[in-house]
């Protein structure tokens, strides 16, 4: 064996066996499951809710106390000369100079703090600073320790609950929203599923049968041709069955391109291959026995208006636009907040007799203020018009709501209609293809003893397939009606077994 040969040999066989492990084969809940674990969008989705909770905490930290330390020193050198304490002139020295004395005072100050907000609206700081200043003139050192505390309670503006915790409470809603939209994502991937995964079944069975009355087509003409050269056929036969075969050619084409397209959909919800999805080939099973799913209108439809992700969507939309309402009425009171303020100084030549005087019952080195501040814009245009517009969005989402429920009513009824037509079609159809298959083997019977034409037998031959390409349209649109039954009921997570952690 030529080495060439060899190589090409042994390419060939690693091509093929690449080609055999590209190769997915699957059934319809291969395929669910699949596009559950590697599907690209439910992927990204699942950060949504992570992304909310993150911005929940953050908009909790609003209450977090804040603790500040600072530590400053600070260093003045003045050259100052000795006066005559009598005259308060320089003093003479000899040799005529005026002596000079260096003045130095330093200070070291530690402050800290702690200060925040609390959901009544009530803001505080809680302080305390140590200073330590020095004077190379005096024998001591002298310390100051003071503790105190500031707070602002507002009485009309931004006081209570309501107000100061409208933030966190659209952040908690947006978190179930979120949790709402993976939800949707994910029925909309697994409806996706189902509906792509029919529609292959269906562009492939449906080539079968282009392809199936091609050869019937082929045999025909190829009939034809041995008739007419026998004399039993006119030219016009053979030239109608040539005619009837290159145009069930295009058919073929058709049907192939559309099942190729409809396998790389499929593999676009169930791979997350990027490089090498174009290089996987899908193998499906045929779709599962029919189901006996019957739509229960009084037990479904209520159950939509709990589990329809977008209903769930529009009540919390509608919680927040209700609690901007609230926040914005408050907004537009007048401003009266009571201040106060209380602090001790200790004053002393050591740290610790300082530190005892600002503890010690007897310490008379204190301050005290208390008071009210009071504001309000003229005329207050800007909160009075921010108010009323969020009372205009509550009515507007209140009826968007009202058109929400309308469609879901109108599509759950028109969802469980498709089960019953369609199970329905199955039925008929089923029928109309066992008479196009009898009627066209006995026109075949006919033309074979010359009391039919070519153009009857193409006709019949166009009927069977047309009845069979039926068939199977009725079957893949029953399970996708079920498919999309579940999902106008909110069902599609429970029929599936799926569930969200």
């Amino acid at each position: 064996m030529q080495p060439a040969f060899r190589i090409a040999l042994a390419l060939f066989a690693a091509l093929a066996a690449a080609s055999a492990n590209d190769t997915l084969s699957l059934n319809l809940q291969d395929a669910i499951r699949m596009a559950l674990g590697k599907n690209f969008q439910i992927r990204a989705e699942r950060f949504t809710p992570q992304i909310a909770r993150a911005k929940q905490l953050s908009a909790s930290g609003k209450f977090d106390p804040i603790a500040e330390v600072s530590v400053t020193y600070d260093e003045n050198n003045q050259e100052q000369r000795t006066l005559n304490s009598e005259l308060n002139t320089p003093t003479a020295v000899p040799g005529g100079d005026t002596p000079l004395l260096f003045a130095r005072t330093s200070g070291l100050e530690v402050d800290t703090s702690i200060a925040g907000l609390t959901p009544w609206g009530l803001t505080y700081d809680i302080g305390a600073s140590t200073t330590k200043n020095t004077d190379n003139r005096l024998t001591n050192d002298k310390y100051n320790s003071f503790l105190g505390i500031n707070f602002t309670q507002p009485l009309l503006k931004n006081f209570g609950t309501d107000v100061n915790l409208a933030q966190l409470r659209i952040a908690r809603a947006d978190r179930a929203i979120s949790e709402w939209t993976l939800r949707e994502s994910i029925i909309r991937v697994v409806t996706d599923t189902v509906n792509i995964y029919c529609e292959l079944y269906f562009t492939k069975e449906n080539l079968g049968v282009e392809e199936r009355s091609r050869g019937l087509a082929a045999q025909l003409l190829a009939d034809n041709l041995k008739r007419a050269e026998i004399g039993v056929m006119s030219p016009l036969d053979v030239m109608q069955a040539r005619a009837d075969l290159a145009a069930r050619e295009e058919r073929v084409l058709v049907a192939t391109r559309n099942m190729l397209d409809n396998e790389n959909f499929l593999k676009q919800l169930v791979t997350n291959e990027v490089f090498r999805v174009l290089q996987t080939h899908i193998e499906i099973a045929n779709l599962p026995d029919l189901p006996n799913v019957k739509a229960d209108r009084e037990k479904d439809f209520p159950l939509a208006f709990q589990m329809r992700p977008d209903y769930r969507q529009a009540l919390l939309d509608l919680q927040k636009r209700q609690i901007n309402v609230v926040f914005s009425r408050n907004q537009a009171l007048p401003r009266l907040d009571l201040v106060a303020s209380f602090g001790v100084n200790g004053i002393d030549t050591s740290l610790a007799d300082s530190f005892q005087r600002v503890s010690g019952q007897a310490n008379n080195n204190y301050s005290w203020t208390t008071g009210v501040v009071g504001s309000l814009p003229i005329p207050n245009r800007e909160a009075r018009g921010q108010l009323e517009a969020n009372k205009l969005e509550v009515a507007k989402a209140l009826v968007e709501l009202k058109r929400l429920e309308q469609a879901i009513l109108i599509e759950a009824d028109n969802a469980a209609g498709q089960i019953e037509t369609t199970r329905k079609r199955i039925e008929a159809t089923t029928a109309a293809r066992d008479f196009a298959a009898k009627t066209l083997e006995a026109a075949q019977a006919r033309l074979a003893s010359g009391t039919t034409t070519t153009f009857e037998v193409l006709q019949f031959q166009r009927d069977l397939a047309t009845a069979e390409i039926n068939q199977i349209r009725a079957r893949a649109d029953h399970i996708r009606a079920i498919a999309d039954y579940a999902r106008v009921t909110g069902l599609t997570l429970a029929r599936n077994g799926i569930s969200i952690e």
